[in-house]
């Protein structure tokens, strides 16, 4: 199970998961909470036909780093914002820094 660098679950284990009818499954543990301040650039109006995958695509480069935008604005899921609405936008800088163990 590949998990991007750029994933919010790249630094955590795989668990192994059994299941009765299913047999044995591998998933990655509840995601954890949002590290740090974040620098927040700009803020954006959504327009009804905007996503956020295309919003991420627009101001951080990649749709991958979509979770960034939740996070950003509460942790709110992708479905939960309305046209007209604010969103906060990371700093581009902010939402492409990789931090390794070690």
């Amino acid at each position: 199970m590949p998990v991007s660098p750029f994933s919010r679950y790249r630094d955590l284990d795989v668990l192994a998961v059994e299941h009765e009818t299913r047999g044995d499954t591998q998933s990655l543990p509840v995601r954890r909470a949002a590290a740090g301040l974040v620098l927040l650039v700009r803020r954006h109006r959504l327009a009804g036909f905007e996503s956020i995958d295309i919003l991420a695509r627009r101001y951080l480069g990649r749709e991958s780093l979509h979770w960034r935008l939740l996070d950003a604005n509460d942790g709110r899921r992708p479905d939960s914002f309305t046209a007209g609405e604010l969103l906060n936008v990371p700093s581009l800088e902010d939402a492409t820094q990789v931090q390794r163990p070690g």
